[in-house]
């Protein structure tokens, strides 16, 4: 059985209005349909692991060469570095801890040195010591 719990809301007289305008069209009290409406929007809310994903995608995307990209991910709290295999995965910043590779975004090491031109440099983030074995929630 699901608990309800009373909660106050304010809102403005002309949001008001709608609402209880729509709740009668769906024929049902206004904390009912507030309550449907809040469930189709929060079942929509992209997850904390997608929010994660666009902002890394937007980042290779607008960056230009290495050192943007890695100037965009590190405003937004990542780094990119290189793991021991050689391939490259995304890093918390700054705990500098692996969170997933770029493979898992569907980049490679190859496509991102195509577009920048240029290979990725050592001194950017090269970690042989580093381990990645699961990807981990930053």
């Amino acid at each position: 059985m699901t608990q309800h719990h009373s909660v106050s809301v304010d809102l403005p007289e002309d949001v008001l209005a709608a609402l209880g305008n729509a709740a009668d069209a769906a024929e049902c009290r206004p904390s009912d349909y507030l309550n449907a409406l809040l469930r189709v929007v929060l079942a929509n809310t992209p997850s904390r692991a997608s929010r994660q994903e666009q902002v890394i995608r937007t980042a290779i995307h607008k960056a230009s060469d290495w050192l943007d990209l890695q100037q965009r991910l590190r405003s937004n709290g990542y780094v990119l570095r290189r793991l021991p295999d050689g391939d490259l995965a995304i890093h918390a910043w700054p705990r500098d801890r692996a969170i997933l590779r770029i493979e898992d975004l569907g980049y490679s090491l190859a496509g991102l040195v195509l577009k920048f031109g240029a290979a990725f440099p050592f001194n950017l983030g090269d970690t042989r010591r580093a381990r990645l074995s699961t990807p981990r929630s930053a």
